[in-house]
């Protein structure tokens, strides 16, 4: 459904409506002194999870993405290819330390790799 902006014309007061078309002219049609501002109509397109899915291209890309920055945000969405001990090994520093956290970070960028820490 198209969100439009309607103007009071008395006050000056903008706000959005989220309606059809014929709601919104019904609407303008009950109150003269609104009037719709010229726009383009935005539009929700879904709910990720329910009526949007990602095709399997897009997954793909963004694993191999993914696989390339293991300590990003994107990894944890998305895996990385790590094996499982590797994996437990590399929660347990991050649960420890601040790698993995890209929100804190220290100044040099710490890199886990194999089981070894390097700064």
């Amino acid at each position: 459904m198209p969100t439009y902006t309607i103007t009071n014309t008395e006050t000056n007061q903008s706000f959005e409506k989220l309606c059809t078309w014929n709601e919104l002219e019904a609407f303008l049609g009950k109150n003269p002194n609104f009037k719709k501002e010229l726009s383009a109509p935005s539009f929700v397109s879904g709910i990720e999870g329910k009526t949007f899915k990602e095709d399997a291209g897009f997954r793909e890309n963004m694993q191999r993405i993914a696989e390339a920055h293991p300590n990003s945000a994107l990894a944890e969405k998305y895996g990385n290819n790590r094996t499982g001990k590797s994996q437990r090994t590399f929660d347990a520093v991050k649960k420890h330390t601040s790698v993995g956290q890209a929100h804190n970070l220290p100044e040099t960028a710490k890199e886990y790799k194999d089981g070894q820490l390097i700064k």
